[in-house]
């Protein structure tokens, strides 16, 4: 066991706590969380037994109470193939805020947006949903077909 003493970013779902770390550039996320968001209870000791040794690791996480709990952590690419290992229909949702929320707000915590989604006005009238991160604004790939097309003034 590693000897790591980690203060994570506390994210809520639907009443639900998710712990993450971001190390040297990574995101991790602690298994035990993960298992309690999805339904799956024995995620951890699953993905542990089907993983390579670089998408997990041990380190003692903080637990909101002061407390240094020994916690198995997930990275992002293990918190990927969990999702695909325990299918369920909610999953798809909980991978979305992770890629579009989560993962963002660990990677740049002083974002003035935190990440979230707004509508921005493009290319004359057009309003489009837009998330703008690190300094580049992201448009969903359903609203491409609308991007392309633009006002009818610009036809």
């Amino acid at each position: 066991m590693s000897e790591e003493f980690l203060i994570p970013t506390e994210f809520i779902r639907h009443k639900r706590l998710l712990r993450a770390v971001l190390l040297e550039g990574q995101c991790w996320f602690c298994a035990h969380d993960l298992s309690r968001l999805i339904g799956a209870p024995w995620l951890a000791e699953r993905v542990e037994r089907n993983l390579n040794d670089d998408q997990f690791r041990r380190a003692r996480v903080g637990d909101g109470s002061g407390d240094y709990v020994n916690e198995l952590l997930l990275s992002e690419s293990a918190v990927y193939a969990a999702l695909i290992l325990y299918f369920h229909p909610e999953n798809r949702s909980i991978r979305q805020w992770l890629s579009l929320h989560v993962i963002p707000a660990l990677r740049d915590p002083h974002r003035v947006d935190s990440g979230k989604p707004r509508r921005e006005v493009l290319r004359g009238t057009t309003t489009l949903p837009v998330l703008k991160w690190q300094g580049v604004a992201w448009v969903p790939y359903q609203s491409w077909p609308e991007l392309s097309l633009g006002p009818k003034s610009m036809t």
